[in-house]
């Protein structure tokens, strides 16, 4: 016999392997464990966006806009388009990725377990650079119609304002 944990993983793997569409499907949700879920939304977002981004600095087309993804809100993409909107009347424009809150692609990213309180939830998301470093980005998530959905993404380094996210506390850099 399978424990429910294993199985929640191997549901987990499956679903990722197959893409989005799986991933929320509703069979899919309710055998996995809810952070299961959460952890694979975020994961399928940022594996997709990432890729996209790799894919067009080698000057492949690619079709991809984080706008119309599944696992993004609305919300969000307001606050992002707001954000590049702002910047584009400066004099210096947007100097990094408001998605993933820095200025390069990382090499790959690592999520910590999401804290989840009714229909929200939040998680760590932790980039992995060239050297070793990793950086700490909160990710934080609402469902909606039995959909777990990305509304913001804020750094967890900026050291002017203390933050909390996932249970973690922060007035700087990442453990």
């Amino acid at each position: 016999m399978v424990s429910p944990g294993v199985a929640a993983r191997v549901v987990l793997a499956l679903c990722l392997a197959a893409g989005p569409a799986v991933l929320f499907s509703p069979r899919a949700m309710a055998a996995a464990d809810e952070s299961d879920v959460v952890v694979g939304v975020v994961s399928a977002f940022y594996k997709n966006y990432i890729t996209s981004l790799l894919k067009s600095f080698a000057g492949e087309k690619v079709d991809y806009d984080f706008r119309r993804q599944p696992e993004v809100d609305a919300a969000f993409v307001r606050k992002i388009d707001k954000i590049i909107e702002d910047a584009q009347k400066t004099e210096f424009g947007l100097d990094y990725d408001p998605v993933l809150m820095a200025q390069d692609v990382p090499k790959g990213m690592r999520y910590a377990k999401p804290v989840i309180k009714g229909g929200s939830a939040e998680l760590i998301a932790y980039e992995l650079w060239d050297g070793g470093s990793k950086q700490a980005i909160c990710v934080s998530l609402a469902q909606k119609d039995n959909v777990w959905r990305i509304m913001d993404v804020i750094d967890m380094e900026d050291e002017e304002t203390p933050k909390e996210c996932g249970g973690m506390k922060t007035g700087g850099k990442a453990p």
